[in-house]
């Protein structure tokens, strides 16, 4: 059995391994919860106490039993991984990372040196995206030079709504893209000269990759995927969550230094090449298939 849901993880419970399973994480829950609760005191929030309840007591427990009785446990980055092998519910011989793949439309051989005057953040408009630091960064920003813009896309929130949310002054230079399709969303990554993610958690994290694979200089925080194929000052600028000043200033050195923007998103193009659609496919289903023979 191949599971990736909630009924799958108490699948495991009530038939105790058998058939055998594989379990695949798309974000490990007590990470994204332990970052969403810090952010909701930063901001004096609260959460309710169902939910604390579940994410607190009954997913570790979950969680705890689906993987242990898991012939394997797959992650989306390495962190995740080690968080499980630190827990003990999984063990070097059972735990794996497998990225996802990225369609080949969104990679790009060259991009031609210009001004930066567009800022790309793909997203949820949501707290854990970081939101409440991309605005303070962005208004920053905006305010200061009114020839700059930023395209937020893939909200899932009105464009009337994001935009009421910066100051009236700056609103303008914000254009919102609540949905968008693959083709539109790779126009906007080759139209772009900078790619912003201030996300405080991430299980991978498909719009870093696209923005590597399309040769964007990338400034974001470490989650995900940046965590195991980013380096900062190598491949992307990496700054401290919770920071929009620090925000601010990997924007400026991108705009002020043309070479370094080149070289950080001719590198981050370069490791792209590891994540291709066909790439993750061969390598998911080799692990599938080990797994099966494994367990027979």
């Amino acid at each position: 059995m191949l599971f990736h849901s909630y009924s799958g993880w108490l699948a495991t419970l009530l038939t105790q391994g058998r058939p055998p399973a594989l379990v695949m994480f798309h974000g490990v829950e007590p990470l994204y919860h332990r970052e969403l609760r810090a952010e909701m005191r930063r901001s004096g929030g609260r959460l309710s106490w169902r939910y604390r309840l579940l994410q607190e007591i009954l997913m570790p427990l979950f969680l705890r039993i689906a993987c242990r009785t898991a012939v394997g446990v797959v992650c989306l980055n390495r962190a995740e991984a080690d968080y499980l092998k630190a827990k003990g519910w999984a063990s070097n011989l059972n735990a794996y990372v497998l990225a996802h793949g990225v369609p080949p439309e969104f990679f790009v051989s060259a991009r031609a040196r210009r001004p930066v005057q567009t800022l790309l953040f793909v997203g949820q408009w949501l707290p854990m995206k970081g939101i409440r630091y991309l605005k303070a960064a962005a208004t920053t920003l905006l305010r200061a030079d009114a020839s700059l813009r930023l395209v937020c896309a893939g909200t899932l929130t009105g464009e009337y709504q994001v935009q009421s949310e910066f100051p009236l002054e700056v609103r303008q230079q914000v254009r919102v893209l609540p949905r968008v399709n693959q083709t539109v969303l790779a126009e906007l990554y080759r139209d772009a000269d900078v790619f912003i993610f201030p996300s405080l958690y991430e299980g991978f994290s498909r719009a870093i990759v696209e923005a590597m694979a399309s040769r964007l200089p990338i400034v974001c925080t470490q989650v995900g995927v940046a965590g195991d194929a980013l380096r900062h000052e190598q491949s992307a600028l990496i700054v401290p969550k919770h920071d929009a000043d620090a925000l601010v200033t990997a924007v400026h050195r991108l705009r002020s230094n043309p070479d370094l923007s080149q070289r950080l998103a001719d590198a981050a193009a370069d490791v792209a090449r590891d994540y291709t659609l066909a790439g993750v496919y061969q390598r998911t289903m080799a692990l599938v298939i080990n797994q099966v023979r494994r367990a027979q």
